[in-house]
């Protein structure tokens, strides 16, 4: 697979193609791709759609900008479809800020945001917070932007989406009045993969298919990768070697912030099943309490997952890194929570 922005082949060294004659099964030329992804700031991003589906496939690499979890690729020739409330959404923002002959509308955001506030006080007052309009519900909002198209934007066929309804109800009549509508997209999104640190460099120093670029097209070596992600997050070292244990080991391991931890470990990606364990990183400088402690017990609990503390040892100082990656060690501890009625119901 090869493409303009992120797939070309990478070149071999004489050492490494010595390496794969001892090979029992050697290795095909066609299978060794280089990535491209841009470094944004806070983490790497995929622009390739390629590329994309690519990453996403061989290890649940990375996450959507626009989608949930999997990176939504439009297919040649089929539409996009949405949710009604994606499509006022971005039909709002359009009105606001798209039409460049009333950019002075965008003045006026701070003072919405001001009047907001004051909403939000006084109905604090009154004990009820109403931040839904009721045109979510009805049709007004949506005949009014499907019937007002401004004369600057030329309609092309890759901004035509389907619209359904909104899939919050858990009515059983749901797909029975689905009655999708075929609309003009005026805001596209164009969707890329993001890589947090931890993967980036995981792809670039642990198997060696990704290239990061920063900025004026500067192709950085991973020293300079090192380096940059340090500077970025002062918790990269750490974080790394946890995210590369995991990953030597077969896990699938993504951010686990919405849980509490560190990383969240999958048998065999989220699409498949849920993740099997919180990991908490503890280095030796970190001391943890007791409180802390059962409060990831008591999620992972509700959540029907186990917490896993992994501990960061290094075997010795002023060490060089990248290179002494290798002198680290990570030890898991699994902690559970002692119910003692359901132990001894067990006994």
């Amino acid at each position: 697979m090869q493409s303009k922005d992120c797939c070309q082949m990478n070149e071999k060294s004489s050492t490494s193609m010595d390496e794969e004659k001892t090979l029992r099964f050697p290795l095909v030329d066609s299978m060794c791709i280089l990535f491209t992804g841009y470094f944004n700031g806070v983490g790497v991003e995929i622009r390739s759609t390629d590329a994309m589906a690519l990453l996403h496939h061989i290890g649940c690499y990375g996450k959507g900008n626009t989608s949930k979890s999997r990176p939504k690729v439009k297919k040649e020739g089929s539409p996009i479809i949405m949710r009604k409330r994606q499509f006022l959404k971005r039909s709002y923002w359009y009105k606001r800020f798209g039409n460049e002959e009333k950019n002075e509308e965008s003045d006026f955001f701070f003072k919405d945001v001001y009047d907001l506030i004051k909403k939000i006080k006084r109905d604090t007052k009154k004990g009820v917070i109403d931040l839904v309009s009721s045109d979510d519900d009805g049709g007004d909002g949506m005949s009014q932007f499907l019937n007002n198209h401004s004369p600057s934007h030329t309609p092309h066929e890759q901004d035509i989406v389907v619209v359904v309804a909104n899939s919050d109800s858990e009515d059983d009549n749901y797909f029975a009045n689905l009655k999708p509508q075929c609309c003009l997209n005026k805001v596209s999104l164009q969707e890329k993969l993001m890589l947090t640190l931890q993967e980036a460099f995981f792809l670039v120093y642990g198997l060696g298919c990704l290239k990061i670029v920063k900025e004026e097209d500067q192709v950085l070596n991973i020293e300079e990768c090192w380096s940059l992600f340090c500077n970025t997050d002062k918790y990269f070292v750490s974080k790394y070697i946890v995210y590369h244990h995991f990953r030597s080991k077969g896990y699938v391991v993504k951010s686990g912030i919405k849980f509490g931890g560190d990383f969240l470990l999958y048998k065999e990606g989220p699409e498949v099943n849920h993740a099997d364990y919180i990991v908490v990183i503890k280095t030796e400088n970190d001391t943890f309490n007791w409180i802390s402690l059962l409060g990831h017990v008591r999620m992972a609990t509700t959540t029907v997952k186990e917490v896993m503390i992994a501990e960061v040892k290094s075997e010795g100082e002023n060490l060089r890194l990248p290179h002494d990656l290798c002198k680290y060690s990570v030890r898991e501890l699994v902690l559970s929570r002692n119910l003692p009625v359901i132990n001894n119901e067990i006994d």
